[in-house]
């Protein structure tokens, strides 16, 4: 029971936490279809990053880069790539998608659904990492789920300038980008920096899109 718990709460609470930041909370009822969603591009995720791992093993084995283009494919570039696609596909075709923070908390959502499932394969499977099943817990509760989520909420941003503030499509672009980037560094050992970065870059996209709400909050009474 401990163990299900260990893997499964960080992704509800951080839900729950960003969720909550937003002024304007949305439906349960589409975080909740989200947060599901994001459980599901695991699957596809899981097939292409095998199918990926075999075609970089076979033509960059021999390659001075080979262990950066298997870092980088091999999870960031696939797995964010799907995340996108949940907000283009899904979130940002809502009627709910009616402000900046909403993109935050949309791509966070997605993003911690995914980081729930992919919980599953590693803390059930710690012996094969030469660990316990409590120390993976603990890796992934404080520093992978974060990273995850906050990998999510730049891509929701990205979505979120482009809709409400400069229609240019460079703008998905680089989310994407960055999200990737982001996400490869932390794979590649860079664990604590990229995680502090983070949050350290959605405080302030946070604390700036909540004092935009307050004003709309107040402009409404």
């Amino acid at each position: 029971m401990f163990q299900f718990l260990a893997t499964v709460i960080p992704s509800i609470v951080l839900v729950y936490f960003f969720v909550t930041l937003d002024r304007f909370p949305e439906p349960r009822r589409i975080i909740i279809i989200t947060f599901i969603l994001g459980i599901l591009i695991t699957i596809p995720a899981g097939f292409a990053n095998v199918y990926l791992m075999q075609i970089i093993y076979e033509n960059f084995y021999y390659s001075n880069y080979y262990n950066e283009i298997d870092t980088f494919f091999v999870g960031p570039f696939v797995e964010e790539i799907l995340k996108f696609s949940i907000i283009l596909l899904y979130c940002s075709r809502l009627d709910d998608f009616d402000e900046p923070m909403d993109g935050l908390v949309y791509g966070a959502t997605a993003a911690l659904g995914f980081a729930m499932a992919e919980n599953f394969d590693y803390v059930y499977s710690a012996e094969e990492f030469g660990t316990t099943w409590q120390d993976i817990a603990w890796i992934r509760a404080f520093l992978t789920a974060p990273m995850h989520a906050s990998c999510g909420a730049i891509i929701g941003f990205s979505f979120s300038y482009y809709y409400f503030y400069n229609k240019n499509i460079i703008f998905l672009i680089i989310g994407l980008s960055i999200a990737i980037i982001l996400h490869f560094l932390y794979n590649y050992g860079y664990f604590e920096l990229i995680v502090i970065s983070q949050i350290i870059v959605l405080f302030f996209l946070f604390r700036n899109l909540r004092k935009k709400q307050e004003i709309v909050k107040k402009s409404l009474e």
